[in-house]
């Protein structure tokens, strides 16, 4: 554990280091918050509390810092990031802890070109501190310097045969009735194991738009990213929306996710063009490590704990 603990300690280091040498501030927002996330496959951990008053409110811990983070760049903030834990409901497997602790950050006046290039050059600093160039992870070679770019549409095709534009053939290849069912059956069951077979970090980009979060929308495809290191998704990002009536609309998808503070400041004004994005640092070191459980970079995971508190 205390071998751990060193190695995680370094990586922090190296990554604050990284950020400085690129300009950036970093910066804390809260962790509890009184909205939820608007994604419909994340779900928050509800936090009670007490006023002075003795009045509860139930808020929740936030899944990620992204919205009080823009928030900042509205108010005229240019590159900012965060080390935090987050907290997402439900998620206990080998490769999820419901706490971990995210990278985050948002560039102003840049897209995510940018952030894919960012992303890429953190993973190998911190590679590079801890002397890692290549690693192997499930007996397969994995060079870090050696970034391999997919489209969606070109990865599904290559592992499944299929495109994701095509809503028919798509749910008929996954025997499934909703479109959004079957494209995340076949990204998990075709896709993700297809890119874990290459050598390098894979940066899978230009999604459907129905799957680009708070992403700019171009025609067809939203402009967002995710890098994967061995078919593990490490982290994700985009061309951030910027309009009003946008955030309005994914967030009344949700009830209880539309950031009231937030979209005030948007009626005002647009969020300025930025890009961000979010980085898994416990899955970064777990592959680093050629590690396959993220319980081996995690001391106290929650699944630890849980059986240890029923005993």
């Amino acid at each position: 554990m205390l071998g751990i603990l060193n190695l995680r300690s370094k990586i922090l280091k190296r990554i604050r280091e990284t950020f400085d040498s690129w300009g950036y501030t970093e910066v804390e927002t809260p962790i509890m918050t009184p909205y939820r996330n608007p994604d419909s496959n994340v779900e928050n951990v509800k936090a009670l509390f007490h006023d002075f008053q003795g009045k509860g409110h139930t808020w929740f811990l936030h899944t990620s810092p992204e919205f009080f983070m823009k928030r900042l760049i509205w108010h005229g903030a240019e590159r900012i990031f965060q080390i935090t834990k987050v907290f997402r409901d439900g998620e206990i497997t080998e490769l999820h802890n419901i706490e971990f602790t995210m990278v985050e950050w948002y560039r102003a006046g840049e897209n995510y070109r940018k952030g894919m290039e960012e992303t890429l050059n953190l993973i190998v600093d911190c590679g590079e501190e801890l002397g890692v160039k290549e690693i192997v992870l499930k007996g397969r070679r994995v060079n870090l310097s050696n970034p391999i770019f997919l489209t969606v549409e070109e990865a599904f095709l290559k592992f499944a045969g299929v495109s994701p534009f095509e809503k028919g053939e798509l749910k008929k290849f996954a025997k499934e009735e909703n479109c959004k069912t079957a494209f995340f059956k076949i990204l998990v069951e075709k896709v993700e194991p297809g890119i874990g077979e290459l050598p390098g970090p894979v940066v899978l980009y230009d999604y459907p738009k129905e799957f680009g979060a708070f992403s700019k929308r171009r025609r067809k495809v939203a402009e967002r990213f995710e890098v994967y290191i061995g078919g593990i998704e490490i982290a994700n990002g985009y061309t951030e929306m910027t309009e009003y009536e946008e955030y309005a609309q994914e967030m009344g998808k949700k009830e209880g996710s539309s950031d009231r503070g937030f979209l005030e400041l948007l009626k005002r004004k647009p969020l300025p063009s930025c890009e961000g994005v979010a980085l898994g640092l416990d899955r970064l070191l777990m592959v680093l490590l050629g590690k396959e459980k993220i319980s081996e970079v995690i001391p106290f995971t929650v699944g630890e704990l849980i059986k240890e508190s029923s005993l």
